[in-house]
């Protein structure tokens, strides 16, 4: 394996043969090794998991870039080496790179208009509605056509006879009304552009774009010594495109049939940040770059496949969309960091290219998935995207990612059911893809003291004097502690009765969900002890360690004076010496609060299969270790078990998934 360390400002021979190094030697003005080497770490990781069977990256920011092989490109019939200048079947990345960019040119040139109808260009595409439907429609993924064509019911052989089909396929609703990802949509753009244009789609995107910007290796059906660099996939043949509907139309559709190799991917991805130039070559006017990666959705486009969440598109690009799986994580390729206004796209067969124009940064990450045909590792991957590009932006210097002017709020997933709150003035919020709504803090030592107001057999620990003397721990609004599971069913209980609502303490799959790893584990079997701290480098405040300072409420300076014996995180400070609270800490994107830190919370749940404890989630402001701060840590004790760190919040079920 090998990795580049490359200036773009070097003459182009010298590109070609640019300086390896190792990350450590890079020099201060580069990307940041000690990131790089984690880069290497986790994608070198996935492919001793067999996740992937080799990948290639590349990460560019400001003119230095970092670019590496790892693991193999095949297995059959021999093994052979990844390198960098393997062709990758880049799947639906085909829809921007070439279906986007292919439908800009043509407005630019005047060979149609975005608000077109379909129909002015295509006339057999009339009939049910169809005549409403119009490019911007088919670039923003809102035209009402399904997600793709079934040839075995649809038989086809030719690309004018797939074209043919979708002129006569039903509309599943009113165009323009929602957002449902269609490849169908992108093929019949590629077949308009091939209308106004009268050449081929891949003749087309290959004089005009492709070979201009010197993307030599960037084809629609690789052959001759091309063929042998190719990374197999499932399709039938090396080098045949993986998407059957492309195969089957003649290897080349606007939405799926494209290969390239990272190093012209990477000539993409800067043409891209230079607003259509490159090399001084002129691709896209400046001004179409723009239009093309800046949101164009309607303000109150939804996704019906998410829950009806909000979508924030460009034409043809992804800027923030939320997937199909709880929680609804927006973008997994923009990862932790980037900002919102960024754009990319990924692909079925694995692949990643995510460029954020504040920071001058694109991440590239094309991989071979196919290690075993029995086994799709799609959703594991998407969330090595997510690892990946939230490292690739820690390792740009000097840069302020949580400041960046121009950038878009994030979406709060619950901002269209308001909080309810009920009568001790607990808020709760409703979990994305559950009946539940969640407490968005824990509970507080003033809504425990309502409960044994009325109950005085309640044990009396949470009020234990040797805490008394320590000030963080005795105020209304802090969390209680020193309360077993037990004491906490107790809690809910009496809640429930009080209120006419049924409340309990939430499952370690609902807690799963809210902590934002629900996607990870959502096919995992197993007890919670089995999936204890199995995702790695993944925390409640993002995927650094240390954590950022006031990420939440951990062991820091301030706790060693109250414990000198306690081991903190060093250099660490939140302000707080034991418990905070609640609330002090921003909340994530459900808006749900201390996640991480402040009190060990207990879930319904028996940890293993012997039933003896129950699960603890989310540390404690006493805890400093990187392994119990992972966010698919679980910690276990007797349910008759109190504990200074110890605490809990509740949940409310609702059969609608909201309280009126």
């Amino acid at each position: 394996m090998k990795h580049l360390l490359t200036l773009i400002a070097l003459p182009l021979a010298v590109l070609g043969a640019a300086v390896s190094t190792v990350a450590e030697e890079l020099p201060k003005t580069a990307l940041r090794g000690e990131k790089l080497n984690e880069l290497d770490a986790t994608i070198g990781q996935a492919v001793r998991d067999s996740m992937i069977l080799g990948a290639s990256l590349w990460v560019e920011s400001h003119g230095v870039s970092y670019h590496k092989a790892f693991g193999q490109r095949a297995l059959k019939p021999v093994a052979e080496e990844m390198t960098e200048e393997t062709l990758f079947d880049v799947a639906s990345i085909t829809k921007v790179m070439a279906g986007a960019s292919a439908a800009m040119l043509c407005i630019e040139r005047g060979l149609f208009k975005l608000d077109d109808p379909v129909s002015q260009h295509l006339p057999e595409f009339t009939g049910v509605g169809r005549e409403k439907i119009t490019l911007r429609h088919l670039l923003l993924h809102t035209s009402g056509l399904p997600v793709n064509l079934i040839p075995k019911t649809q038989p086809f052989t030719t690309h004018d006879e797939a074209i043919a089909q979708i002129c006569h396929t039903k509309l599943l609703f009113e165009p323009g009304s929602q957002f449902a990802y269609s490849s169908v949509g992108t093929m019949l753009l590629g077949g308009v552009i091939e209308r106004v244009t009268g050449r081929k789609f891949d003749e087309f995107c290959t004089t005009e774009i492709f070979r201009p910007l010197r993307m030599n290796d960037t084809v629609f059906r690789p052959g001759g010594e091309q063929l042998k660099r190719v990374a197999p996939s499932s399709a039938p043949e090396r080098g045949l495109v993986d998407d059957t509907v492309a195969r089957l139309a003649g290897g080349v559709s606007a939405h799926a049939s494209l290969f390239t190799t990272t190093a012209d991917m990477a000539r993409f991805a800067r043409m891209m940040l230079n607003l259509g130039e490159l090399d001084g070559v002129r691709v896209l006017k400046p001004e179409t770059v723009r239009l093309m990666t800046s949101v164009q959705s309607p303000a109150d486009l939804t996704s019906p496949d998410a829950k009806n969440l909000p979508v924030r598109r460009a034409l043809g690009w992804d800027i923030d969309t939320p997937y199909r799986t709880p929680p609804h994580d927006y973008s997994l390729s923009r990862g932790a960091l980037f900002p919102i206004g960024g754009y990319g796209h990924t692909g079925w067969t694995g692949q990643m290219l995510w460029i954020d124009p504040f920071s001058r940064t694109f991440v590239i990450f094309l991989c071979n998935r196919y290690v075993d045909a029995s086994k799709d590792t799609r959703p594991a991957v998407y969330q090595l995207h997510h690892r990946i590009s939230t490292l690739a932006a820690e390792a740009v210097p000097d840069f302020d990612f949580k400041n960046v002017p121009g950038a878009l709020p994030r979406h709060v997933i619950a901002l269209k059911v308001k909080p309810f709150i009920n009568s001790l003035g607990m808020k709760f919020v409703p979990l994305p893809g559950t009946h539940i709504l969640m407490c968005m803090h824990e509970t507080r030592r003033a809504d425990y003291s309502s409960y044994v107001d009325t109950h005085p057999e309640a044990d009396a620990s949470w009020k234990d004097p040797k805490l008394d003397s320590l000030s963080a721990t005795v105020a209304p609004d802090h969390p209680v502690v020193n309360v077993s599971w037990d004491d906490a069913k107790a809690f809910c209980a009496w809640l429930s009765q009080k209120e006419g609502r049924t409340y309990r303490l939430p499952t370690d799959r609902e807690w799963s969900l809210a902590v934002g790893i629900g996607a990870q584990e959502k096919d995992a079997d197993g007890t919670p002890e089995n999936l204890s701290g199995k995702i790695k480098g993944v925390y409640p405040w993002g995927s650094q360690w240390p954590p950022t300072q006031n990420a939440g409420n951990y062991a820091d300076m301030e706790c060693q004076k109250q414990i000198p014996a306690e081991k903190i995180i060093a250099g660490y400070a939140d302000g707080f010496p034991l418990t905070s609270p609640v609330m002090s800490f921003p909340p994530n994107e459900l808006g749900i609060y201390d996640l991480g830190g402040n009190v060990w919370e207990w879930c319904e749940d028996w940890f293993n299969a012997s039933k003896k404890d129950h699960v603890l989630r989310g540390a404690s402001w006493g805890s400093s270790a990187p392994q119990p701060l992972l966010s698919s840590f679980r910690g276990n004790q007797p349910s008759t078990r109190r504990w200074r760190c110890d605490g809990f919040r509740c949940v409310l079920e609702s059969a609608a998934g909201s309280v009126r």
